[in-house]
């Protein structure tokens, strides 16, 4: 991958299966049918394959900041997983040790994806593709036919096997990506697949809608606003094109807004009782809601994160503190804080919540600098970044961002987008080495 080297043959036979591999993550990424189905399995087999190839794909990775905050904060993770086995004894080492891989397993993820689309980039919007697809595919599996009528008049919240805020982000994103499909160029696409992409927009629409998420109503609420103003200085984008998107998108949300309004006035109902109590500072005064529970949590995690706040208590010990505290709602007891970011400070402390924010950071920055170096073009950045936004808002009402390797994978995937970025920006050069008849070649990877 350096400038000295020609990449690897795309033919060879461990290429063709991390291609396979990261396939398979993709259109799994963002569904739960579980068993051999696990999206994390293509990263696996990527990883194989990546140790199988060696070469120039290893002496990129070592000349790249990224590999080296994902090894220390795994030597952090160990080391911290010991010290909240000593402060809370009731959760053995290993215990704690599984709970802090889970972050660990997204950076290892994210640099095998990335050292792998960085060789052909045009990888990158077929696997975003394929994420919204594996999604649509998981919304008519799973999907409620026989009580949609529940489903409209708001009594029963679509959950397709997994959990609503689940559903609601997973939604999100691909309605993002919809939007900036529909906005990107593409000279041979014939009105058919517009209309495909338009339909399975409405569809995700209506997804977003009825899980009833409202962290993922709020992240499109923002995230949709700058896509809008950010698609207009891309100058491969269509005007026409994106102009005629967001005028279908304008009319649905409409549509939407007309049709659900009973419903976002019910989710959000209760909202000036708790701005009293948290004013007033005063939790008995809260209502019995599950927004209520989320302030009830953060009181709770900001006491604990006091407590340790450089080495934190371990992630394992969360649920058994929220559980002792008495916190709940009808049946049920929260296993988290609702928050990631305080999910973090709290289980992994300051010091490890830091280390993930400079890791996520610098990916963050090599994106924008890929971006200014033109290796990617406007659509396939802001969706990108819009995905990753959409992400940040939800875990700051959740705790999704790597329970699970279903959440896990579609986060490894896109931030594997903005790695292989930074290493084609970093060994491939940003000046590509002219053709047969002395001219550049673009090696700009457009969304379309």
């Amino acid at each position: 991958m350096s400038g000295a080297e020609p990449a690897p043959r795309p033919h060879a036979w461990h290429a063709r299966l991390a291609t396979a591999a990261l396939c398979f993550q993709a259109f799994f990424a963002m569904t739960h049918f579980g068993h051999q189905l696990k999206p994390e399995y293509g990263a696996i087999a990527a990883l194989l394959a990546l140790l199988a190839a060696g070469g120039a794909r290893w002496r990129a990775l070592a000349g790249h900041p990224l590999p080296w905050l994902v090894l220390a904060f795994t030597a952090y993770a160990i080391l911290q997983a010991a010290y909240a086995a000593h402060v809370v004894p009731a959760i053995p080492f290993d215990k704690q040790l599984s709970a802090n891989a889970e972050p660990v397993r997204v950076g290892v993820f994210t640099c095998v994806i990335g050292a792998w689309l960085a060789d052909d980039p045009r990888w990158m919007p077929r696997l975003l593709a394929l994420m919204v697809a594996g999604f649509v595919l998981a919304v008519l599996v799973y999907a409620p036919w026989r009580d949609l009528g529940a489903v409209v008049d708001g009594t029963l919240r679509l959950r397709f096997d997994e959990a609503e805020n689940i559903v609601g982000e997973f939604a999100a994103i691909g309605l993002l990506l919809v939007l900036y499909a529909l906005a990107a160029p593409a000279p041979r696409r014939r009105g058919v697949f517009a209309v495909a992409l338009a339909a399975t927009g409405a569809l995700l629409l209506a997804c977003l809608l009825y899980a009833q998420s409202r962290a993922a109503w709020l992240a499109v609420m923002l995230m949709l606003p700058i896509a809008f103003f950010h698609l207009r200085d891309g100058a491969r984008v269509s005007t026409r094109r994106m102009a005629a998107a967001f005028a279908l998108a304008a009319l649905a949300v409409a549509g939407t807004l007309y049709s659900g309004h009973a419903l976002i006035v019910q989710r959000f109902a209760g909202g000036e009782a708790i701005a009293r109590a948290v004013a007033q500072r005063d939790l008995a005064a809260l209502p019995h809601t599950s927004a209520a529970v989320r302030v009830q949590l953060v009181a709770l995690g900001l006491r604990a994160w006091w407590a340790h706040p450089v080495l934190g208590n371990g992630l394992q010990s969360i649920a058994p503190m929220i559980a002792a505290s008495g916190i709940h709602i009808g049946g049920y007891v929260p296993p988290h804080l609702h928050n990631t970011y305080l999910q973090a400070a709290v289980g992994l402390g300051g010091a490890g919540a830091a280390l993930l924010a400079v890791t996520f950071g610098v990916l963050l920055r090599e994106l924008r600098r890929a971006r200014r170096a033109g290796l990617v073009d406007s659509a396939l950045y802001r969706a990108l970044l819009g995905s990753l936004g959409i992400v940040l808002v939800v875990n700051a009402f959740d705790f999704l961002l790597w329970r699970f390797n279903h959440l896990r994978a579609p986060l490894e995937l896109v931030l594997g987008c903005c790695f292989a970025l930074s290493l084609r920006l970093r060994h491939a050069a940003t000046v590509p080495p002219p053709d047969a008849q002395g001219k550049r070649k673009s090696q700009r990877v457009p969304l379309g």
